[in-house]
Formats: structure tokens, C-alpha cells, sequence
């Protein structure tokens, strides 16, 4: 009587597990979110900025690539006021890499590079 609860239970066990994934299987997968600045340029011409913010640059690139695309930070039209707000919260995403200070660089970098870039409008 006991084997019989044992192997009911385990058969039971076995087809919730099955019925599981036969769900998981079959629902949609989502590909990454993409936004419309994801397909713009990813580089930004640094040359004529100081040698610190190509510095700065290289970092940025580095950094925020490891998340998404660098079009996406590239082609924002943030104020250089938002974009303190926005690494900031970038920061705090598991897996992002920044630190404080790293974050206060790609900060100083996007609040320069919002100041002096000329940005072309569609």
C-alpha cells in the first residue's frame, strides 16, 4: 500500500514537471527591448575633444556596451542634468560593472559630450 502512495506520488510529481515545461516551452520569447536610438551611430568622433575626455570616452564605450548597445546612450537626447539620474540608475543593474567613481566619469563624459556635440535632428 505504501509502494503504491510512493510511485503515485512520484508519477504525479513527474507529470506537473512535465506539464511545466511544456508551458515554458511554449511561451513567446521576448528578444531584448530596442529602442529607436539603437540604430543610430555607435561611435562619436572624439578628436577634437581634450585628450581627458577621449580618455573618458574610451571608458564609456567599455563600460556601457556591456549592457546594450553604445548607440543607445549615443543617440539619447538627454540634458547633461538627466544624464546624471540615468548612469546612476544604470549603475545600480546587477551586472553593470560601474562603481561610484566609474559612474561619475561616463557622467562627467555624457554632460561634455551633450554640451559641445553637435546633434543632427531626423
Amino acid at each position: 500500500m505504501q509502494q503504491t502512495i510512493v510511485w503515485v506520488v512520484v508519477l504525479g510529481v513527474i507529470v506537473l514537471v512535465g506539464v511545466g515545461m511544456i508551458f515554458a516551452l511554449r511561451a513567446p520569447r521576448t528578444g531584448p527591448k530596442t529602442y529607436p536610438a539603437d540604430k543610430g551611430n555607435s561611435y562619436i568622433d572624439v578628436s577634437n575633444y581634450p585628450p581627458k575626455m577621449q580618455e573618458l570616452y574610451d571608458l564609456f564605450t567599455r563600460k556601457c556596451s556591456k549592457c546594450h548597445t553604445v548607440a543607445r546612450p549615443i543617440n539619447s537626447t538627454f540634458t547633461p542634468e538627466e544624464w546624471g539620474k540615468y548612469v546612476r540608475e544604470m549603475m545600480r543593474k546587477p551586472g553593470s560593472g560601474l562603481n561610484p567613481k566609474t559612474a561619475g566619469q561616463i557622467i562627467e563624459f555624457l554632460v561634455y559630450d551633450a554640451k559641445h556635440r553637435e546633434r543632427k535632428t531626423p
